[in-house]
């Protein structure tokens, strides 16, 4: 007698573009002004527990990106945000190598949140649905730990922004900017390295006028930085379109020292006015995002056996056994 039961092979895809997130949202999100409303709101609460913390940012950073990416593949509205957000944070201190006791996270959240009368049982009933939620979210990011596992965007910023020669102001407000694009979903879109380069040409436009007259962003080689024009522009545009549409949500413009350039909505105009033609990474078609399991299934609680799997190898090798095995 044959026994079968059902089995899922996923291939992790860290990035997805545009079109991809709104579909998989599709299943996920049923209001997203919603959605948008209260990721301003877990944003505000990740970066005060950040900083009661001493937390660095690529730890906010990696939290976000894990709060993002689970609301892809698990519902929304099921969800108790604040809970999330705080496992989204333990995970990444693990992440990121930033440890903190799960205790002092659970203490510091119930203050952030100006909740003073915490007895034992809560705290205890607190701790343990963390742990239950790093399990799903870990499975959102198909247990990939490759990404958000060395340099961050701020890191990158400084590192790449010193090799180009790039003056103090530049990288620093190209800094600003990399705080403020956190409320955007360029995290899911663009790794962090194609991200920094996109905010330094920004910061490097926006203070052209205090630039060295021999430096030219073209003479930029996009390959030294293991990234391509594409994945910058993507970024670019990003960028450039939330400060647009944006603006006033940002704390950009209240955090510019008052010796550097006037930065406003306007300027993020002008900008996307002298770039042209919006360009970056080529989409998929609606036909294949409609075909693409990936986005389109919801999680089944059917499947006995899930496995997740890094290189696209791994999963032609085992399509092809099946197949074999099949006609044989």
């Amino acid at each position: 007698m044959s026994s079968s039961f059902e089995a899922d092979l996923t291939l992790s895809r860290p990035y997805l573009t545009r079109k991809q997130i709104t579909r998989a949202q599709k299943n996920t999100v049923s209001d997203l002004r919603s959605y948008s409303q209260k990721k301003l709101v877990i944003i505000k609460y990740l970066s005060d527990m950040c900083v009661q913390l001493k937390l660095p940012r690529k730890t906010l950073e990696t939290s976000i990106y894990y709060y993002e990416r689970y609301h892809l593949f698990n519902c929304f509205e099921t969800e108790l945000i604040y809970l999330l957000a705080t496992s989204c944070l333990v995970l990444s201190c693990k992440q990121t190598e930033t440890l903190k006791k799960m205790n002092d996270i659970c203490q510091v959240s119930y203050k952030v949140r100006k909740i003073n009368t915490v007895t034992l049982d809560m705290m205890e009933t607190f701790k343990k649905r963390i742990c239950q939620s790093e399990l799903r979210i870990l499975e959102a990011c198909s247990f990939d730990y490759r990404v958000n596992n060395f340099l961050h965007t701020d890191e990158y910023i400084v590192k790449i922004g010193k090799k180009m020669g790039f003056e103090r102001r530049i990288c620093h407000l190209a800094w600003l900017i990399g705080y403020d694009i956190l409320k955007s979903d360029i995290l899911l879109i663009v790794p962090p390295h194609s991200i920094a380069i996109a905010v330094l040409k920004i910061s490097f436009e926006l203070f052209k006028n205090h630039c060295s007259e021999n430096m030219n962003w073209f003479d930029v080689k996009y390959s030294d930085f293991e990234t391509t024009a594409k994945l910058v522009n993507e970024a670019y545009f990003e960028i450039i379109n939330f400060y647009i549409n944006s603006f006033d949500i940002c704390d950009l413009s209240s955090n510019v020292p008052k010796d550097y350039p006037h930065i406003g909505i306007e300027s993020f105009i002008k900008l996307k006015q002298k770039a042209g033609r919006q360009k970056g990474s080529i989409e998929v078609s609606n036909d294949d995002i409609e075909r693409d399991l990936y986005l389109t299934n919801m999680r089944s609680m059917n499947v006995r056996e899930r496995r997740y799997v890094l290189s696209a190898k791994l999963v032609v090798d085992e399509f092809t056994s099946i197949r074999d095995s099949s006609s044989a």
